[in-house]
């Protein structure tokens, strides 16, 4: 019998997305770039923050807001120290963040965008014998199918992944019709890996 250690997969975006958004000194919609830089405004005994980005044609800033007159005392003093020093994950996070832009009225564009794959291998067995099982880890919504994402990271054509899914070769136990959908955080994938 062989069994094989589970797998995770770690998705990490290899930059931050643009946004989409009405642009008043080029008076259009255009893309804005995540300056990873943040802003706080002393309002009496309230604070502003925001994240700056910076339009991609005419350079023109906009703050995308996180906190409004907020007191400094209700945010946690390491979450306030990260604002001051324009901490380049925090502006990752909040970059990423689909509430945040939605209450912004900000469009994310997460198409097309470059990932790498951290791997790691699990001191677990999968469940079956001659199986793989791959978790994918994923802290930042991507736009990715999940055919075209296992295409790549399996270096097999589409036409294979479509095939594998129909002979029930390549499966998700937690979702149906789980091939045609985006990449999500804590799908797991168990592929057969002998199977004549």
């Amino acid at each position: 019998m062989s069994y094989l250690k589970k797998k995770q997969w770690i998705l990490i975006p290899d930059s931050i997305p643009e946004v989409i958004r009405y642009c008043p000194k080029c008076g259009k919609r255009t893309n804005f770039i995540n300056s990873e830089k943040f802003r706080i405004n002393a309002n009496r005994n309230n604070i502003d923050i925001w994240l700056i980005y910076q339009c991609s044609k005419c350079k023109s800033t906009w703050n995308m807001s996180i906190y409004e007159r907020i007191n400094p005392n209700d945010i946690k003093k390491e979450l306030y120290d990260k604002f001051l020093a324009n901490d380049k994950i925090l502006a990752k996070k909040y970059g990423f963040d689909v509430t945040i832009h939605n209450k912004n009225m900000s469009e994310l564009i997460l198409d097309n965008m470059d990932y790498h794959i951290i791997e790691s291998v699990s001191n677990d067995y999968c469940d079956k014998e001659n199986e793989q099982s791959i978790e994918i880890i994923s802290e930042f919504p991507l736009d990715i199918r999940m055919d075209k994402f296992l295409s790549e990271n399996l270096d097999i054509s589409r036409s294979q992944i479509k095939n594998m899914f129909d002979k029930g070769f390549i499966y998700c136990q937690e979702e149906r019709n789980w091939i045609k959908k985006k990449v999500k955080n804590g799908m797991v994938i168990n592929i057969v890996i002998s199977h004549e």
